[in-house]
């Protein structure tokens, strides 16, 4: 989609609910990209539009996110959208995080926001580091794979994702207990 039909989308959909939208930027995901300069215009034009979600990967665009929006900061937040880059994200001016490993590490996850907002910016950066292991390994399968794989090693039984997705393969669901154990979430 082009930005245009972005922005009109999210105007029509903004028309037809009253309750507060977050814009979601995920390129790897959808193959689109929703560019900061069409948010920070979605933010100034729709009231109901409180934040963007920022999984691109990409520090370059999540700041320009932040600065674009920087006049608007009183109703629209930039929340960070890549697990191994919450910590970088916070410091660049990100209120917060959408963390899919937060599903299997939530202490961790929660432990990088409470330390960076403590002032504890080491602490912080050692429960970014103690994280990263976990999200790199979900490169092991097709998402969510790895985060229900991880949840069942940990003894919550989520069952199976739907076909397509496959499951990982033994030796697979190995290296992943090893990462949990090694964070000691098993």
């Amino acid at each position: 989609a082009s930005q245009k039909e972005l922005y009109d989308h999210y105007v029509e959909v903004a028309k037809h609910v009253n309750i507060p939208i977050v814009l979601y930027n995920i390129p790897p995901r959808t193959g689109n990209k929703l560019l900061p300069e069409t948010g920070a215009k979605l933010a100034k034009d729709v009231d109901v539009i409180m934040g963007a979600k920022d999984s691109s990967g990409d520090m370059t665009n999540c700041g320009e996110y932040l600065r674009l929006t920087a006049d608007v900061r009183d109703h629209f937040q930039v929340i960070m959208g890549r697990d191994t880059m919450i910590y970088a994200g916070l410091h660049y001016g990100c209120s917060g995080a959408v963390a899919s490993c937060a599903n299997v590490a939530p202490r961790v996850v929660a432990d990088i926001y409470d330390k960076y907002m403590d002032g504890d910016w080491k602490g912080a950066l050692e429960a970014q580091f103690r994280l990263a292991p976990l999200r790199i390994a979900c490169s092991m399968g097709t998402f969510p794979e790895v985060i229900k794989e991880g949840l069942t090693l940990q003894g919550i039984p989520v069952g199976k994702c739907l076909d397509p997705i496959q499951e990982l393969t033994a030796a697979e669901k190995e290296k992943l207990r090893g990462v949990l154990v090694d964070m000691k979430l098993i």
